[in-house]
Formats: C-alpha cells, structure tokens, sequence
C-alpha cells in the first residue's frame, strides 16, 4: 500500500509569487512619498511669498505718502500723483508703465516684485456720511487700490490687495 505523505509549507513558486505582489505594493507605496514631499515644499514656498507680500503691502501702505505739509496745503489727487513714484523709489522700485489710471512698479529681490496703484481715489466715508463725496476735500482721507504680485520662476506665486491712505492731518 502507498502511503500519502501530507506536507504542510509553501513551494518555491507560491513564496516568489508573495514576494512579487509585496514588492508592488511597496514600490506603490513609496512613490507616494516624494509627492508628499514636494506637495511639502511647493505649500511652503506659496507660504513664503504669502508672507513677503504681506510684509512688503504693509511697507508700501504705511510708508511716509505725505511728507511735511501744512494746514493751508490740502490734499488733492494731483498732489498724490506727484508723490507716489518718489515714495515707490524710495522702496527700490522702478517704474515700468503708466495707462488706463494705473501705475506699475518692479523690484527685484529674489523674487519680483509688481504693484499697481491706482491714480483715482476714492474717499473715506465714516458710518454717518451717506453721499459720495469728492477727493479734492482735505478733510477726507483719500483711498488709492494697490495690487502686488510676487512672481516666482515666472510664474505668480502670491498676491495681495490694498489701499494707500493719503490725508493731511491738522497741525496746530
């Protein structure tokens, strides 16, 4: 009589086969990694310039747009116009063009650096005042649009939106 002999184990090619289907299972894994970590970096650099263009609309919107004037000097949107590009080169900026009521700046500093402002203001109005008032009134703070953008390898990385306060404060 022949006896059955009942081995229990795995043969060569059930072993190979595991290894097999393993392996794509963690080359499918792994290449999920490097994604995660240049999805890591990409998001950093965008929170970089982010940032930078927080700081530098901040440096633009708080920077000396009047100078030394008087009481008897109002303010009137000429006189905007004739100080903005001085303030702007004081901030290392050039200018590059001026159309459709829009001026536009450029720095570099590792980065590029675009503002516009806009020339046209538009007045602050306090929760009582209900008519539209006009920008030649000294008493009213006038309101200018600045738009910057911060390039990286040619491509916009960040941008921002502010306002340019021009008013004459009384002085006694």
């Amino acid at each position: 009589m022949k006896q059955l002999k009942t081995e229990k184990g795995l043969t060569l090619v059930e072993v190979l086969a595991a290894l097999v289907i393993l392996g794509i299972v963690f080359i499918g894994i792994m290449t999920v990694f490097p994604q995660m970590t240049l999805f890591t970096n990409k998001t950093e650099a965008k929170l970089d310039t982010m940032n930078l263009a927080r700081q530098e609309m901040a440096a633009i919107s708080t920077s000396d747009w009047l100078g030394d004037r008087s009481e008897e000097d109002p303010v009137i949107y000429e006189e905007f116009a004739d100080k903005y590009e001085q303030t702007m080169i004081s901030l290392s900026y050039t200018k590059v063009s001026q159309q459709n009521g829009y001026v536009r700046f450029e720095k570099q500093d590792g980065y590029t650096y675009e503002v516009d402002i806009e020339l046209a203001c538009t007045p602050f109005l306090t929760e009582t005042e209900t008519s539209l008032l006009k920008c030649d009134d000294p008493s009213l703070a006038q309101l200018h649009k600045a738009h910057l953008k911060i390039y990286q390898d040619g491509r916009i990385s960040s941008e921002t939106y502010g306002f340019l306060q021009y008013r004459v404060e009384a002085q006694n």
